[in-house]
């Protein structure tokens, strides 16, 4: 676990790299940048990846297979696949591009997500992302997730639904405990207009934490039709 005092060590790092980076550079190396155009090759493979995860919820596990809570109460989503590990740097790249406005790593992190997607990504019909409430919305001016799949939808060539789910208001989810995630959840999250025939829909989010959200949304697209919905993130935390 990283200690305060490690993460703004980390943060005057990186703060100090992206003063001085030259354009077409590595951001974390300062070397020439790779196929990604901010990241070298060697520093690409260095992000953080677990070595097994539980099929259905994307927790990090020593072995694969579906972790104990999974089997004895599973989501309503049918498997879940992270692309990488809530962990700097990439935790702190989407803090810029949520918390500090800095879009440009949006484009970037779809990047990096659609190089690590799930087996059966092309299976899917079609891509849902969490949709934002209004007051959050206005404050912020854009849905990160939003933005995040539409980009992903382009890269990978998947229709990407954005009338699936609703919004009506809520609390933001961070900093809540699992329960309060659902019942927040329950009070916030509705239907979309649209219906479906059993099509195979891949929710996109971009932290999985408790997964109370896609278990939310994956019990609504189901309960419109859905057949088959699956998550898929861009990072995950380790689940207490």
């Amino acid at each position: 676990m990283w200690s305060t005092r490690m993460k703004n060590q980390v943060n005057r790092w990186l703060s100090i790299a992206r003063q001085l980076r030259i354009p077409g550079t590595c951001e974390l190396c300062l070397t020439q940048a790779g196929a990604a155009g901010f990241l070298c090759d060697t520093c690409l493979q260095t992000l953080a990846r677990a070595a097994h995860a539980c099929a259905q919820c994307a927790e990090p596990m020593t072995q694969p297979g579906r972790c104990g809570r999974c089997q004895s109460s599973p989501p309503a989503f049918d498997y879940g696949y992270s692309s990488f590990l809530y962990q700097p740097p990439i935790s702190h790249w989407i803090q810029a591009a949520k918390d500090r406005e800095q879009l440009v790593w949006l484009n970037r992190l779809a990047w990096l997500q659609a190089q690590h997607p799930p087996p059966s990504v092309h299976q899917a019909d079609a891509l849902i992302f969490i949709p934002a409430g209004r007051k959050k919305l206005l404050y912020r001016g854009y849905n990160p997730g939003e933005l995040l799949t539409l980009r992903l939808g382009r890269l990978l060539n998947i229709p990407v639904l954005t009338d699936a789910l609703e919004k009506t208001g809520g609390r933001d989810q961070r900093g809540l405990s699992a329960q309060d995630r659902k019942r927040n959840l329950r009070r916030s999250l509705r239907a979309g207009k649209r219906t479906f025939c059993g099509e195979h829909l891949l929710i996109i989010d971009d932290v999985l934490t408790t997964g109370a959200t896609a278990d939310a949304a994956a019990r609504i697209l189901k309960k419109q039709g859905a057949g088959i919905t699956g998550v898929w993130s861009l990072s995950r935390t380790p689940r207490n």
